[in-house]
This record gives structure tokens, C-alpha cells and sequence, in this order.
């Protein structure tokens, strides 16, 4: 990765957890992390996102709000009361709607992002 100024920018791992039912999207952003040297864990439903996270802790997870078992809602909600804030929580989504955006607040991610997710976004995440 580099800099804007041309060199090359210090990378500092991070644990990733990415939550999302289409395989596609997961599996390319599980390569993308993993290309760029962070540590990643995969789930496709909610049921087995909140287990992973509990068991990884992650410093990042990120998860689709519309996921089979349990929603992405009740994902973030379950990953905050068993972590508290040492994870940061992306929910990522094919919608944008303001109503969207306050009840993804309300259960806790920190960050709402409308797919496909920006490289640009995800680099401010992991910096």
C-alpha cells in the first residue's frame, strides 16, 4: 500500500470479521483483506457472525444487514453487549435510507456504509 506521497505506509494487522450471505461478496473481501495482510474470519448467516465474533474478538467486523438466521441488527446488538466497544461495527448494505441509517445506529455500528463498499472507506477503517 502507499502513501500519498509515494512510499510504502506501515500496515498494522487488524482482525477482521466480515458477516455477509452472498458468497461472492464475502469471498472478495475476505481476499482483499487477506492481500493486504489482515487477519480474517468469514461467516454467512447471523447466528454463526455472533459466534465467530465472540470467539475471534475482532478489532473490525463487518456485516451485511440483511442476513439469514438473525438479522444484521441483532448481530450488532449481540456483538456489543458481549464485546462493549472494542470492536468496530460497519454495517453494509445494498439500501440508503435515513430510517435505515438510525436503526443501524440504534444497535450499535458505528459506521453505515451502502454497497459496494469503497476502498477508500475501508482503509479509514483498518488505518
Amino acid at each position: 500500500m502507499l502513501n500519498s506521497k509515494g512510499s510504502a505506509a506501515i500496515l498494522v494487522q487488524q482482525a477482521v470479521l466480515v458477516i455477509e450471505d452472498n458468497e461472492d461478496g464475502r469471498e472478495s473481501l475476505r481476499q482483499l483483506l487477506e492481500a493486504t495482510g489482515h487477519l480474517v474470519r468469514v461467516a454467512a448467516n447471523g447466528p454463526e457472525g455472533v459466534r465467530l465474533a465472540l470467539e475471534f474478538e475482532p478489532d473490525l467486523a463487518i456485516v451485511d444487514l440483511d442476513l439469514p438466521g438473525f438479522d444484521g441488527f441483532e448481530v450488532a446488538r449481540r456483538i456489543r453487549q458481549a464485546l462493549g466497544d472494542d470492536v468496530l461495527l460497519i454495517a453494509n448494505t445494498g439500501s440508503n435510507t435515513p430510517s435505515l441509517r438510525e436503526e443501524a445506529t440504534a444497535a450499535g455500528f458505528d459506521e453505515y456504509t451502502v454497497k459496494p463498499m469503497l476502498a477508500l472507506e475501508l482503509r479509514r477503517w483498518l488505518a
